[in-house]
């Protein structure tokens, strides 16, 4: 991501849990977005786990949250701030503005509730390509800003666009949004918090992905067994 930020490239990353995990097993195109990114950055303990246990070897999660925390501070980036609520937007300037960011960097729109396929990208890209930004944050929720993404990528000039989620939310630390404490973290249990908050809309993606883990280690054992033969052959 440094690369690209650093020679004013322009790509997308995309922050994968569970839910997008699930997601890129149901829909092909979907998955094809996924894979398209130039990062896939692993949000969700029980991902890194199952990599590490499939490719031999340690994996690490760096989450929706982390990633925004770092960068969003850094000033020496201009940044697009695009989903969302008005109301979330003025939470977010008004927390900028009083942790002293530079607030002429930033640039804010909200987004009516439509269907991905019914926004007008041509005028979206049009307002970011005017700021030219070198960060554009998502905040639409999975599958729906992968979507999104896909769709306004190949009309913007520059820029990384980075899928966020609820990482708005997360940041600003609203009840219903608020992250698991950290000893809850630490020991990889965040899932169950994010359950108990809000057990209707988690708890069902937290099932989608479950009964879709089989599918996904048989698959990827057959990618990796076919990898270690054509090595073998080479």
């Amino acid at each position: 991501m440094n690369n690209f930020l650093a020679y004013g490239k322009k790509g997308y990353i995309c922050i994968v849990d569970g839910n997008v995990l699930a997601n890129t097993c149901k829909n092909s195109s979907y998955k094809n977005i996924v894979n398209g990114s130039i990062l896939n950055s692993c949000d969700g303990s029980s991902i890194a786990i199952l990599a590490g246990y499939l490719h031999k070897k340690k994996f690490s999660t760096y989450t929706g949250p982390e990633i925004f925390s770092k960068y969003v501070k850094q000033n020496r980036y201009k940044q697009y701030f695009i989903g969302n609520t008005k109301e979330m937007h003025e939470g977010l300037k008004a927390r900028f503005i009083e942790l002293n960011y530079n607030i002429e960097q930033f640039k804010f729109e909200a987004l009516p509730f439509l269907d991905v396929n019914d926004f007008d990208y041509p005028s979206i890209a049009e307002n970011i390509n005017n700021f030219a930004p070198d960060i554009i944050w998502v905040s639409l929720g999975a599958p729906k800003q992968e979507y999104f993404i896909s769709k306004l990528f190949p009309l913007i000039d520059k820029g990384v666009l980075i899928a966020i989620g609820a990482a708005f939310n997360l940041y600003l630390g609203n009840d219903k949004y608020s992250r698991a404490p950290l000893w809850m973290r630490k020991i990889h249990l965040e899932w169950i918090y994010r359950i108990i908050k809000e057990p209707t809309r988690v708890g069902k993606r937290a099932l989608n992905y479950a009964l879709v883990i089989p599918k996904l280690v048989i698959e990827e054992r057959k990618k990796i067994r076919k990898s270690l033969q054509n090595e073998a052959i080479s």
